[in-house]
């Protein structure tokens, strides 16, 4: 059996714990080092009695986890989600439909990232997809109701921002975010060239890794129900997604808005994964929950003087400052990450390759109302 031989295998299921028949649809995800293991709790019975033998342990819960990597990618079609999108949801994210609609001068601005904008006159609902000040041309969100028209007045909820749109809406892309409520279990397996190990009820968390001039590459791992190891077949004929990952360069890279020179950059979307015990269930698991998640991340940047980027009096101040990145030029193959309110928790001086860097680690908050605005990645 070869190692190089392998499937990472993956459907989001209709009912949570109840493992999904897969098919080779489900069979596109192109992983880097797939690595499946099961980890199920072993009772050791040790009575008092004659002798120091060793007697039989008992099989209890039996978790399993599963990692891999894989390259953001488009679809090849801005309007339609990448197949690895269904990865992002079941770690606590949600993939929708990216809207935009021309304005004109935005006054008492900006629409701020995450605050609902609504149509004066067709009382249509959005929430706004990063932060927009006066002078863009279009506004970027998601539909929450109703449909924004042509003509009319938006006003931000949060900000009270408002501008005149003057085109009707058009779909540019989609847009990945976090999530709180309904978040989906998948069923995963690892296909192991004739071994199929299968997990149920699985969630995960996630680390994002951009480094220049390579693709920047997603890093999953999961927890799951472990369902069955059996001799299965690969699939033979998946249709995989042709395109080809835009490597990160001229990616337009801004903290604060200082166009920082940066080797590479992190963002750690760290999730608490919580068994679901149920005494029920033949494996004594339901499914892995997500109870809490914790946002950080950290890059490198070149270390500049304090009038151009003030590393230490922003740290020591608590400041929140917007990241914002973009990369790749082909529509249905090009991303935007952004993030509004990142916050220095350590500033450390580095060294690379003799030029000096701050290496500095943050936090990526959102605000009290709504949530769940902490970050966003464009897929257009």
């Amino acid at each position: 059996m070869l190692t190089r031989k392998r499937q990472v295998v993956s459907k989001i299921e209709a009912s949570e714990g109840v493992a999904e028949t897969l098919a080779v649809a489900d069979a596109k995800t192109l992983a880097y080092n797939p690595r499946i293991s099961f980890d199920p709790e072993m009772f050791p019975r040790d009575p008092v009695r004659l002798t120091f033998t060793n007697i039989s342990n008992i099989v209890g819960k039996r978790p399993g986890s599963l990692g891999f990597g894989l390259e953001l990618r488009g679809s090849g079609s801005a309007a339609t989600p990448p197949d690895w999108g269904k990865h992002f949801q079941n770690c606590g994210c949600a993939v929708n439909l990216l809207k935009s609609i021309n304005i004109g001068a935005v006054t008492a601005g900006p629409f701020q990232h995450g605050e609902t904008i609504t149509g004066g006159t067709s009382a249509g609902k959005g929430r706004v997809i990063i932060n927009t000040a006066n002078g863009a041309s279009a506004v970027l969100y998601v539909i929450i109701s109703g449909t924004l028209q042509s003509g009319e007045v938006i006003t931000g909820g949060t900000s009270g921002a408002t501008a005149t749109t003057s085109s009707s809406a058009t779909t540019v892309g989609n847009v990945i975010e976090p999530l709180t409520d309904n978040i989906p279990s998948q069923t995963m397996s690892g296909y192991e060239d004739g071994i199929r190990k299968l997990l149920r009820g699985c969630r995960g968390k996630f680390k994002i890794n951009f480094k220049s001039g390579e693709p920047v590459m997603v890093n999953f791992d999961y927890m799951g129900v472990e369902a069955g190891v059996a001799d299965t077949a690969l699939f033979t004929s998946p249709v995989y997604e042709t395109t080809k990952p835009p490597a990160f360069i001229n990616a337009a890279f801004s903290l604060d808005a200082y166009a920082a020179k940066i080797a590479s950059l992190e963002v750690n979307h760290e999730n608490k994964l919580a068994p679901r015990d149920d005494v029920n269930n033949d494996r004594g698991l339901l499914s892995f929950l997500i109870t809490d998640r914790d946002v950080n991340g950290s890059y490198d940047p070149e270390i500049v003087l304090v009038a151009a980027h003030d590393f230490h009096s922003k740290w020591f101040s608590g400041a929140e400052m917007a990241i914002d990145t973009a990369w790749g030029t082909v529509s249905g193959n090009k991303f935007r990450f952004f993030a509004p309110r990142a916050q220095y928790t350590k500033v450390e001086d580095e060294n690379r390759e003799g030029i000096a860097v701050a290496k500095c680690s943050f936090d990526l908050n959102g605000s009290l109302l709504p949530g769940n605005d902490e970050w966003a990645l464009l897929c257009l």
